[in-house]
């Protein structure tokens, strides 16, 4: 059965995400990744509604993975909510910045928990992931 990924990321940095999941289909990488926002958008500013939505699906995946952008450490809700759930649920957890953030700053969340990016290379993440 494949692994199933949880993307934890910034709204802005969606299109990078679809390059990741592009890349997984293309590669014929055996696991399943799973947001929010590239499934289906939440209809909904209600925070607790919002988390009910995305509780199950961190409780449900194998691995978190973070995906860094350049302003990812700016996130002070979603991201860090999500990071601390994995932590919480004792999910594995990796982070790996964008190609064209090789400088982001990491967030404190993946920092404060021990988690240590790196940068884009997907040969690596599909490796780990595989794993």
């Amino acid at each position: 059965m494949p692994k199933r990924v949880f993307i934890s990321f910034r709204g802005e940095d969606e299109f990078k995400v679809n390059t990741l999941r592009g890349l997984a289909q293309f590669r014929n990488v055996s696991f399943t990744m799973d947001d929010v926002s590239l499934r289906k958008a939440i209809d909904s500013k209600d925070d607790t509604y919002i988390r009910g939505v995305i509780r199950p699906k961190i409780h449900d995946c194998d691995i978190c993975l973070c995906m860094i952008g350049e302003n990812t450490h700016r996130s002070r809700k979603w991201v860090p909510w999500e990071i601390g759930l994995a932590v919480d649920e004792r999910k594995e957890i990796y982070a790996m910045r964008f190609w064209d953030a090789s400088n982001a700053t990491t967030p404190a969340v993946l920092t404060n928990n021990g988690v240590r990016p790196f940068n884009w290379d997907v040969d690596k993440l599909f490796e780990k992931i595989g794993r």
